[in-house]
C-alpha cells in the first residue's frame, strides 16, 4: 500500500511560496518514503518547479478533491477560507495550521498561531517566517542544522536590479534606479533590470532614462529564465519581495532594501551572509505606515547605497564601509543565533545596540519560555539585559504587564470575553504579547481553561521581571 501523503496549503503569493522551501525540504527528509503535496497558485508554482523541492504541486481548483484524502500529515500556511474547508474535512494523523469549524476557524500548533497574531501587529516580531514554518515541528537546533545555500557571487561584476514589488510603498521609484544604475555604470559594475510583467513600464523608463536600454529585462524573461539569469550576478539589489527570496534561494547574494511596510527580521533574506539595508528610524518593521510620508523610503540615496554596492562588491564580508558613507541608513547581516534562528546583526562597529533590537530580542525568549520552560535561563538573561541597559523601558513593561492582569482579572469575574481592539489599546511595547494572548483566548473559546493557562502566563512572566 503506498504511503499517505503530506499535504501543504500556501495559497499567497510568489514570496511566501519561497518561504515554504525550507519547510518542504524538511519534510521531504523527514517523510522520506511519504510523496509531498503542495496546494500553491499555479501562476506562481509553474516557473519555480525547476528550484522547488521534489514535490507534487496541485492548484487551488483541487481543494475539494484533496479534501476527500487521507494524509500523515497536514499543514495550512493560508488564510484563505479554502484552505481552511479542505483542513476540516480532510483526514490526517496530524495537522497544523487554521482549520474551519462552522461558522469559525480554529488554529492548531502554538507558532502557528503565534504568526496569525502577527496580522497588523508585527512590530518586535523576532522570528522569521521561514522558520516559524517549522517550530512547531522541530527544535531551533534542528533548524540550524538544516542545510542551505549559502550565497557565492558568480564572479561576473554583474549586478541584478529589482525594480517593483507587491506595492508602491516597497520599492524604490524610477528616478532612484535611474541614478543608481548610472552610478554604477561608472564603477564598471553592469546593472541589469529584473521585473515582471507588472514592471514593464518601469523597466522601460529606467532603461531608456539611465541610457541602459539593453539591460532591461523586465516582462521579457519567464521566472525560470529570471532564476537562471541571477545564478550569474554578483549581486542582487531588490527590495522585500518574490523576487529577492527566488535569489535568496538560489545561492545569490542579496541587498535588501528593505522600505515601506516590511519587516526585514520576519520577511527579509532568510539564508545566513545575505545584507538588509534599512532606514535608521525607530518605525521600521511595521504592517502598515501611519505616518504622512513614507520617511524610511526617503532615507534610500541612490549615491549611498551605491557605495554600500560597491564596497560589498570589493569586500564582501562587508568590512570596508565606514558609517558615514551610508548616513541615515543601517547596514545588517543575515545570520543563525546561538539557538540556531535567523538574526539579522548590525556590520558597523560605530552602531550600539538600540532598545528596539533589546526588546525584540526579549520577546523572543518570552515566547520561547511560553512554549517550552527550559529557555527560563534564556529569559532571565534577556530581561536582565533589557533592565541594565533600558532601565525606564523594562519599568514600563513591567507596569503593563500588571495593568494587563488587572485587566483580564476583571474580564474573568464578569464572564466577559475581552473586546475586539482590546490588543490595540495596550502600550505599543506590549501588544505583541496581548495580541497573541487575545488570539489565544478567542481560539479556545474564552474557555476556562483558556483563561487559566492564560493568567498562567501572565504570572509566569509578571515573575520573571524586577520589581516596578
Amino acid at each position: 500500500m503506498a504511503a499517505h501523503p503530506v499535504l501543504v496549503l500556501q495559497l499567497h503569493r510568489l514570496g511566501d511560496l519561497l518561504l515554504t522551501f525550507p519547510l518542504l525540504r524538511w519534510l521531504r527528509k523527514k517523510w522520506s518514503s511519504h510523496p509531498v503535496w503542495v496546494v500553491a497558485e499555479p501562476h506562481f508554482f509553474s516557473g519555480l518547479m525547476p528550484f522547488a523541492p521534489d514535490v507534487v504541486f496541485f492548484p487551488p481548483s483541487h481543494c475539494h478533491v484533496l479534501a476527500q484524502g487521507q494524509y500523515a500529515a497536514a499543514i495550512n500556511l493560508s488564510s484563505s477560507p479554502q484552505a481552511a474547508d479542505c483542513m476540516a474535512q480532510l483526514r490526517a494523523e496530524q495537522k497544523w495550521g487554521p482549520i474551519a469549524a462552522g461558522e469559525n476557524r480554529h488554529i492548531r500548533g502554538y507558532w502557528h498561531l503565534y504568526r496569525a497574531a502577527l496580522t497588523h501587529n508585527n512590530r518586535n516580531n523576532p522570528f522569521h517566517w521561514a522558520d516559524l514554518h517549522l517550530l512547531d515541528m522541530l527544535p531551533p537546533e534542528d533548524i540550524a542544522a538544516m542545510q542551505r545555500v549559502l550565497p557565492r557571487p558568480a564572479g561576473t561584476r554583474r549586478v541584478g536590479l529589482v525594480l517593483g514589488a507587491s506595492e508602491k510603498a516597497k520599492h524604490p521609484d524610477a528616478q532612484f534606479w535611474i541614478r543608481l544604475a548610472r552610478h554604477l555604470q561608472k564603477a564598471g559594475v553592469k546593472p541589469l533590470f529584473l521585473g515582471g510583467e507588472a514592471e514593464r513600464e518601469l523597466g522601460e523608463e529606467v532603461g531608456r532614462k539611465s541610457g541602459l536600454n539593453a539591460a532591461n529585462f523586465c516582462g521579457k524573461l519567464s521566472l525560470r529564465e529570471v532564476g537562471s539569469l541571477m545564478r550569474t550576478l554578483d549581486l542582487c539589489i531588490t527590495p522585500d519581495t518574490g523576487p529577492m527570496h527566488l535569489a535568496d534561494h538560489l545561492g545569490t547574494p542579496v541587498l535588501n532594501l528593505s522600505m515601506g511596510p516590511v519587516h526585514a527580521r520576519e520577511t527579509g533574506p532568510s539564508a545566513p551572509g545575505q545584507w538588509v539595508l534599512r532606514a535608521g528610524m525607530s518605525c521600521v518593521g511595521c504592517w502598515q505606515c501611519a505616518r504622512e510620508h513614507l520617511f524610511c523610503k526617503r532615507a534610500f540615496r541612490p549615491a549611498a547605497v551605491a557605495r554600500a554596492v560597491l564596497a560589498l562588491l570589493d569586500n564582501p564580508a562587508g568590512n570596508a564601509l565606514p558609517a558615514a558613507h551610508i548616513a541615515g541608513l543601517r547596514l545588517l547581516r543575515t545570520e543563525r543565533d546561538s539557538m540556531g534562528l535567523h538574526a539579522l546583526v548590525p556590520r558597523l562597529p560605530e552602531e550600539s545596540p538600540t532598545c528596539r533590537a533589546a526588546l525584540e530580542d526579549l520577546w523572543q525568549a518570552v515566547f520561547l519560555f511560553l512554549h517550552k520552560a527550559a529557555y527560563l535561563p534564556l529569559l532571565h538573561s534577556r530581561v536582565q539585559r533589557l533592565h541594565r541597559e533600558f532601565p525606564l523601558l523594562s519599568r514600563k513593561l513591567v507596569t503593563g504587564l500588571h495593568s494587563l492582569c488587572a485587566s483580564c482579572a476583571g474580564h474573568i469575574r464578569r464572564g466577559s470575553p475581552l473586546p475586539a481592539d482590546f490588543w490595540r489599546t495596550q502600550p505599543p511595547l506590549l501588544r505583541l504579547f496581548s495580541g497573541h494572548m487575545h488570539m489565544t483566548l478567542q481560539n479556545t473559546g474564552y474557555s476556562p481553561q483558556g483563561w487559566q493557562d492564560a493568567l498562567r502566563s501572565l504570572g509566569a512572566l509578571a515573575a520573571v521581571f524586577p520589581k516596578a
